[in-house]
């Protein structure tokens, strides 16, 4: 159901070489390709079809007894002036955030403890943007 064991790459300065030609909005195309494409490997998506976000629903009964992941969905939820933490889970695997969310959630699934610096960057991420 989730590949902990994967690293999204859409975010990473190195998807680009210093020698590639393309624009800006080349770059912001190629990254939300490559967004998507981290989406449906962490959550094993093989096709379109089974990009309806049901598997967020799956995921939050796995990660809701994680007070730590409970608060930041509450974060989550609060920039769209919400207090439903499914609707902050489907905000933290947004374009801006899933890298980050990824990186906790892998490490309680197969830790169940987040690291403090990957859970105060998620924090810190959230009340910035």
């Amino acid at each position: 159901m989730y590949n902990t064991k994967y690293e999204c790459r859409y975010y990473k300065d190195d998807v680009f070489l210093e020698t590639d030609h393309v624009s800006n909005d080349e770059k912001d195309f190629i990254r939300s390709i490559l967004y998507r494409e981290d989406l449906r490997n962490i959550f094993y998506i093989n096709d379109e079809e089974d990009l309806n976000f049901g598997f967020i629903s799956e995921l939050y009964n796995i990660i809701y007894k994680s007070p730590e992941l409970m608060e930041c969905m509450k974060l989550a939820a609060a920039k769209i002036f919400s207090q439903d933490e499914g609707s902050g889970l489907c905000i933290l695997y947004s374009f801006d955030y899933m890298y980050l969310v990824h990186k906790c959630v892998s490490s309680y699934l197969d830790n169940g403890i987040i690291s403090v610096e990957d859970l105060s960057t998620l924090k810190n991420a959230l009340h910035n943007t």
